[in-house]
């Protein structure tokens, strides 16, 4: 699977890749299923960066975990902040066409699983923590047997980070006044994407 990724768009700072990826933290798990086809799934995943890892856990009725455990390759992908991009924020917009700004990262690696209970648990309550605010909810606030029997319904594995593909089109490839027009009109729209859009302008300037 490869990425469509011209020079002024490519990151290839792995490290600011993984960022996003945590940041983002739900994303579309791309495999093969038995018959050849391609098998999605959409999860949120943890980046475990000391042994290049992602985590992440699907149903048990699901049947990529049985794709894991054959250690099969796949490629998780993941979408950040995306904008219309209007010809008229241009300097000379009769000249133009409209086109879209967005950042994607894509982890190519091979699956391994399924994790034993304890990793699995201590997954889930991993999970918890990251997406919970402070105090919040936990496995730790049900009985302990209804928590055991819903973790059993559960199936952890990883992904090993073999190749990261990231793409920031940000208008890069625009002159600095038009890459600073559509950073303002970004910024002035009055919504949170256009502002995280203007603000990854901002750290991706003309090159």
């Amino acid at each position: 699977m490869t990425l469509y990724n011209p020079q002024p768009f490519a990151l290839t700072d792995r490290e600011r890749a993984l960022d996003l990826v945590e940041h983002v933290a739900f994303g579309t798990l791309v495999c093969t299923a038995d018959g050849g086809e391609a098998e999605l799934a959409h999860l949120p995943f943890l980046v475990d960066r000391a042994r290049g890892l992602l985590l992440a856990h699907v149903a048990r009725a699901n049947g990529v975990w049985r794709r894991a455990e054959r250690g099969e390759p796949m490629t998780a992908v993941f979408l950040g902040p995306h904008a219309y991009v209007s010809p008229l924020w241009y300097e000379h917009p009769d000249a133009q066409v409209p086109t879209w700004n967005y950042a994607a990262v894509h982890v190519h690696g091979h699956a391994r699983g399924p994790m034993d209970q304890v990793a699995a648990r201590e997954l889930l309550d991993a999970m918890s923590r990251r997406f919970e605010a402070p105090g919040g909810w936990s496995l730790d606030r049900l009985p302990p047997e209804l928590s055991r029997s819903l973790a059993r319904g559960v199936v952890g594995f990883s992904l090993s980070i073999e190749r990261v593909d990231a793409k920031l089109k940000l208008s890069q490839n625009r002159s600095p006044t038009d890459h600073a027009r559509v950073e303002r009109a970004l910024a002035t729209r009055g919504d949170d994407v256009g502002r995280e859009m203007a603000a990854m302008m901002r750290a991706s300037p003309v090159r």
